[in-house]
Formats: C-alpha cells, structure tokens, sequence
C-alpha cells in the first residue's frame, strides 16, 4: 500500500507554529512582492479566496475579515520541511520526497497501516507543530485522492482507501481537473468530451485514451483503475530544469538594473548546477512587463540559446543570458519581471567532451568555480561574486509582511519573558 503524506496549508501552518494566537484565524501567505495569494488557511479557502489572487483585489475582504497577511519567509518554510521529512526519513524505510510538503511512502512491510500512519500524523504535530493528512491506497493516483478527501471528511486526517465499492464511492466525486496527473490543458479537453469525474474517465476505453492522452494519460487511469504504474523514486533524481527568477519591487525601464538581475538569476542558477552535479546545454531569459498596469502594453519577451558545449561555468552562463537579454529588451517599457531558466542536464563525469573543447582551461575553470562555491560556503552566501552582478539590493523582493526566521537566524530566535 502507498500512502501520501501531505501538510495542510503548509506555510500558513508554518506561521503559525510561533503565532498560536492564529491558529483557527485566517491566515494569507503572499507571493515574492507581495503580489499573490500562494497560500490561505481554511478559514480563508471558505471566503472563496483563490490561488494567485492578486493582493490589491481582495484588501477590502482583509480587513473587513481581519486576516492575517504574510510575506513569503522560504527560509522558514524550507527549515520545517526539513525536520518533517528527516522525521520521515527515520521512520519509515521507502520514502519518496515529492515536493516541499509532501512525500509518498510505501508501506509494503507495515502490519498495521492506519496505526503506522496515525503515528507519524501525531509525531510530526507533537514535533514540528505542523498538521498533516495520510491518504491511503494502491496506487499513488489513488492515495493522492484519498488524500484530498483526508482533509475534508476524515476525523483523524487519515483516510484508507482498501476496496472497490470505497474507491469507486469517492472516484465518482472527484472532479476530473483534481487528479495528479490532469493538467489544466487535459481537465478543459475532457469536459469538452463530456468527461467530468474520475469514474467518467475510467470508463472510457484503453485506445482512445492513449490516442488523446498519451501514454502518460493511460498508466495515470490504470492507477485510478488501481493498478500500480508509478513506483516509488526512493533516490533523489537531479531537477530537469532550474529557475530563478524576481517580480521587482518597483517596474523599471532602467537595463542596467535589469542586466544586473539577470546576471545575478544566471550565477545562481550556476551554483544550483554544480551543486547537483551537472552542466547544461540549454539557457532561457525573459522579461515581462506588469499586466497590470493600464500604461503598459503587455509584454511577454523570452529567447534561448542552445550551448556548443555543456558547462556549468558561472561566468559562461551570465555571457550567454545577457547575450540573449540583448536581443530581447525592447526599450521604453517598463518591466515588472525577469529570470533565468537552464535546462538539457547531464551529469558531469557522464558528459561527452566537444570535439574542440579546450580541455586545460575547462579544468582551470572546473577548480575556479569549485574554489567560488567552497569559499561562499564557508564565509556566507555571495561573498564573492562577479562583477556584472547586483551589488545593491534595490531590485530584490519587497517583503513588508516578513515574519522572524525563528529557526535559521541566531537573532532571530524566538525569546520567552518569563
């Protein structure tokens, strides 16, 4: 059996962990700026707030409800999922970490599933002071359902999906759009076909599945069907692509400001790229203009390039990204956004050499880049960096909103008058 384990309304539960005071208050997290909501309490999710709600939209409804605001502190957040997946980690044996608050763990050897799961819920709550659900089933399909329901109708916050008439009871209420594995793309096209739940989605046959929704789509309704198609990853894979990227705290028409932010999106990529092992082939830049802003016509600007050679080379990476910033920014706009994405990894001791690759200097970088990294790490973060990249801070995220890194920052640390 494969159960999810998932933490309800994770960074609102996060802030709350040092504000008991709001616990069973609503509670708002918001995106880099300030911008959107990213995350709401449950008492906020039944004021019909949505995901991605920009902020100014719904100030009214802030305070005529009194909800708390935060700005989004992911030194804290990524602190706490740390502890609750160690906590994981040394209690069961097959772990799969999915994403920042989840994680899918294979009880093939528990006896006792529900008392195993009922643990773990209590230990991490005893522990961290974070509530979390454990749906159960088959497959991972099905315990993401199962999980989903945990939330709304389970007592506990357990919920163990063990048998047909069980599963097909909760597979006919689940929209078609909430299954893992249905995109918004997917969910629009089948409500087009007349398919609207799970159970609509299983009845269909095996071909015409597959022709309109690939192989992926197929193994995704025999999962539903409860046969097992994706199995655990129990080692951790290297990312396909990384991002970095900033909405500024004030739209600027300045390229030197927008060049230094690229530049500095492109060294951390870089340094995320050796961290993991790898080189990339690929580079892509954007810019966008703020769609709301009535004075600006709405600019989406992205370009790429593909590399001669893989490299994972900090000072490579910026020449490209800014080369590519070059043929894309149209003057007299005023931007709101930029980033930097890298792509097409190989690991690099598995990486094929080019045929004209100076290889001497390639090892001269290689110990140049690793002597950039060791130093950074041992005396704090962008001690050394290059000069093409920002130096002031006027361009990075607007946090009015930021709660204490009660757990990371020694002055920081949560102080109790007794």
């Amino acid at each position: 059996m494969i159960a999810l384990l998932d933490c309800n309304n994770f960074y609102a539960s996060c802030e709350r962990v040092f504000r008991p005071d709001l616990i069973e208050k609503p509670v708002i997290v918001l995106s880099n700026n300030d911008g959107c909501v990213i995350a709401r309490s449950d008492e906020v999710k039944k004021m019909g707030v949505k995901m991605g709600t920009p902020i100014f939209k719904i100030r009214d409804l802030i305070v005529k409800n009194n909800i708390s605001v935060f700005s989004s502190n992911f030194a804290l957040y990524g602190d706490i999922s740390r502890r609750i997946m160690k906590i994981l980690q040394n209690t069961v044996s097959d772990l799969e970490i999915y994403s920042i608050d989840e994680a899918f763990i294979d009880f093939i050897y528990k006896s006792d599933i529900e008392y195993e799961s009922l643990n773990l819920v209590c230990k991490i709550m005893q522990w961290t002071g974070i509530p979390v659900s454990v749906g159960i089933s088959t497959t991972k399909t099905l315990a993401k359902i199962a999980n989903h329901f945990a939330k709304k109708i389970s007592i506990n916050n357990i919920l163990f999906l063990d048998s047909e008439k069980i599963i097909d009871f909760y597979i006919k209420k689940i929209d078609v759009k909430d299954v893992w594995g249905i995109g918004y793309r997917y969910s629009n096209f089948l409500h087009d076909k007349g398919i609207f739940t799970a159970y609509d989605l299983i009845k269909r046959n095996d071909k015409w599945i597959l022709d309109n929704m690939s192989i992926n789509g197929l193994k995704t309704v025999y999962e539903l069907r409860g046969i097992k198609c994706f199995e655990l990853q129990t080692s951790e894979l290297p990312k396909k692509n990384i991002r970095n990227s900033r909405t500024f705290s004030k739209d600027t028409n300045d390229y030197n400001k927008i060049k230094k932010a690229v530049s500095s999106f492109a060294s951390k990529s870089a340094e995320k790229l050796r961290s993991q092992q790898c080189v990339a082939s690929t580079i892509f830049v954007f810019i966008n203009t703020n769609k709301y802003k009535s004075i600006n016509e709405n600019l989406k600007l992205n370009g790429k390039v593909n590399l001669k050679f893989s490299t994972n080379d900090t000072s490579v990476i910026i020449s490209e990204a800014l080369k590519i910033l070059d043929e894309i920014y149209i003057p007299g706009y005023f931007y709101k956004q930029a980033g930097v994405i890298i792509s097409d990894f190989s690991v690099v001791n598995q990486n094929q050499l080019g045929l004209f690759e100076d290889v001497s200097k390639k090892i001269k970088r290689d110990k140049l880049m690793g002597s950039l990294d060791y130093i950074n790490s041992v005396m704090g973060n962008e001690s050394i960096k290059l000069a093409c990249e920002e130096f002031e801070n006027g361009w990075r995220i607007n946090q009015s909103n930021l709660s204490p890194a009660y757990t990371t920052r020694w002055n920081e640390i949560l102080s109790v008058n007794i």
